[in-house]
This record gives C-alpha cells, structure tokens and sequence, in this order.
C-alpha cells in the first residue's frame, strides 16, 4: 500500500520533464559538432504542452529536446523568456499530457512541508527532495538584481533549476 504523499508525488513526477538544450561545441581542432550543452528541467502547466522553466536553462539554445518521466522524447519550441525573473516558457506538440496543478505562492506558510521534483545532474530524472517552507519573501540581490524569494531546505541540486516545488496537496 502506497501513502497519500507517495501517490501525490507519483502524480506531480508525470508532470515533471528533462530539459536538455542543444547548442555548438568546438574540438581542440577548432571543428563545431551539434552537442547537448546543458540541462535542466520543467513543469508542464497546460495538457497541451505549455512547459515552465528557468531562462538560464534554455539560454543561448540552438535547440531544445525533452524527455517526459515516461522516456518519450520531443523537440520544443521557445515561447518566450524574462531574464528578470529567470522564467522561460518552450512548449511541445502533444495532447492530454500529464500537468501539474499550480497554487499559489501566497498561500504558502513557514514550516509546511514541500517536495521538489526535478533532473538533477541530466541524468536523474524525476528525483524529489522533501523540506519544508524555511521564509517567504526572502529579500536578496545577486549580480545587481533584486529577487524576492521563498526559501526552502529541501535539496535543490545542479539540474534542478525549473523543476517544481509541491505542497502537500500536490500543487
């Protein structure tokens, strides 16, 4: 028998996808090759394949391929970014995909437990960490940008970056 948490992340890991950006690399001999260079992850927030990631995920891509927790691989088209939220929007041609319910970050509290899903490292697809919520509105500047944040201790690993964050209720 499975508990209620274990049946929630099952469902939020569907909606859970490996980002990985094509781009140019060069040998020592100075020869380009098409080659992954870099990875990340994503949330499906729409059946019809809208996905949410980080804009430093997706970056300088020449191209962009997914991979769904079930291995099922697309090529994605980038719908837009802001570097000043690092959001990033790409989207693949499907229907019925498994999505995640979104919530409200200002409905979050201080010591509610929290699960994050992702792709850490490229390669370990739908892992999850569970913490809980640490502070919100969490104000801090990097690199000459403000960013007010929520704060978390569940593990947040290269890779990572535009997975999800989950409730309890899976949201």
């Amino acid at each position: 028998n499975y508990s209620d948490t274990t049946q929630m992340l099952q469902s939020c890991m569907s909606g859970i996808v490996g980002i990985y950006i094509e781009g140019t690399s060069y040998s020592i001999f100075g020869q380009s090759e098409n080659a992954d260079i870099g990875s990340g992850s994503g949330v499906i927030i729409t059946e019809d394949g809208y996905i949410v990631t980080n804009n430093h995920v997706v970056q300088g891509a020449e191209g962009i391929r997914v991979y769904l927790q079930d291995g099922t691989e697309y090529h994605a088209t980038l719908i837009g970014t802001d570097d000043k939220t690092d959001l990033a929007v790409i989207k693949i041609e499907g229907e019925n995909l498994p999505h995640a319910t979104l919530g409200s970050s200002g409905n979050a509290l201080v010591g509610e437990n929290v699960y994050a899903i992702g792709n850490p490292l490229g390669v370990l697809t739908s892992s999850v960490s569970s913490g809980i919520i640490s502070g919100l509105d969490r104000s801090i500047t990097i690199d000459g940008k403000s960013m007010t944040l929520m704060q978390t201790d569940a593990a947040v690993n290269p890779g990572n970056s535009g997975g999800g964050l989950f409730n309890a209720r899976g949201e």
